[in-house]
């Protein structure tokens, strides 16, 4: 019995020291100056001024180009949407940028459907995890994330979430592999059109959204709400609109401008490249050169 306690404690002592020892090296790999991932860029992103920043979902990633907005505004931008992002993500975000001293004139915040999810997005939670332990995280969100993202217990952070910071990728970051959105502006335009339905928007409006509450206080006088466009096929999507737009009176709504007009989306909540590209002109012009 003796031995067997003695083999027992000696397996698990092993299983730690090597846990932790990959769990070391992955993180090394991850965290530095050569991002990969747009919450990679902002976690290293330190004492610099963007003139306007772009928070949301694909249906910020896909439908603004900020190549077009700095060409007419003469001004920088920088596209953070994130494929299947949340407020909460968002909110991460907007501190870390406060936290790494990244000014901005205005930060834009993507509003919709996604308003009555109260949960961290499971791709970003593999994205930030490496960064949780960091010294200079902010404290506010340290032990909220640490459980989150299990960053407690060595190498389950990686092990969890294999495809999105796993060996694979974690050889990718090594040897420096390029990706293939251009992190400087951040934009992903879609080929292709069509109408297939893509998420939906809800019977009704959750209130509040504490993490957009978040946002909004760190700086109210530069933020700015907007909702992309979206197709009519929604029934619900115009009353969930206004109840939100009652809500945040000055939210910019562009959900309808393309109703009737064809050839604009690659589905029904994002727009193909041209529509992007008109889009970004609208929003360019109604807010920024207004």
């Amino acid at each position: 019995m003796k031995r067997l306690f003695t083999h027992i404690i000696i397996t698990v002592a092993l299983f730690l020291i090597i846990a932790s020892g990959l769990d070391l090296l992955y993180s090394t790999v991850y965290v530095n100056d050569k991002p990969r991932n747009k919450v990679q860029l902002v976690a290293n992103l330190t004492n610099t001024h963007i003139d306007y920043i772009f928070l949301g979902s694909s249906r910020v990633e896909n439908h603004i180009d900020c190549d077009q907005i700095e060409k007419l505004t003469g001004k920088s931008c920088i596209n953070l949407g994130l494929q299947g992002g949340r407020l909460k993500d968002y909110r991460v975000l907007a501190y870390l940028l406060q936290n790494n001293r990244v000014t901005y004139e205005k930060i834009f915040v993507q509003v919709d459907y996604s308003y009555n999810f109260d949960n961290y997005s499971p791709l970003f939670l593999a994205q930030i995890g490496p960064f949780v332990n960091r010294n200079n995280f902010p404290e506010l969100l340290k032990e909220e994330l640490q459980k989150e993202v299990n960053s407690n217990i060595p190498f389950v952070r990686y092990a969890l979430n294999e495809k999105a910071i796993g060996f694979r990728e974690t050889l990718s970051q090594f040897f420096e592999k390029g990706v293939k959105v251009d992190l400087q502006n951040g934009f992903v335009p879609l080929e292709g059109v069509g109408t297939a339905i893509s998420g939906h928007f809800p019977d009704s409006v959750n209130y509040p959204n504490l993490a957009l509450e978040e946002i909004i206080t760190l700086d109210p006088d530069s933020t700015i709400l907007f909702a992309a466009p979206y197709c009519n096929s929604s029934k619900t999507r115009n009353d969930f609109m206004s109840s939100l737009q009652i809500k945040y009176p000055s939210l910019h709504n562009y959900i309808d401008i393309f109703d009737n007009v064809e050839g604009m989306s690659v589905n029904c909540g994002h727009l193909n490249a041209n529509g992007a590209q008109i889009f970004t002109g609208i929003l360019t012009k109604d807010i920024l050169l207004d």
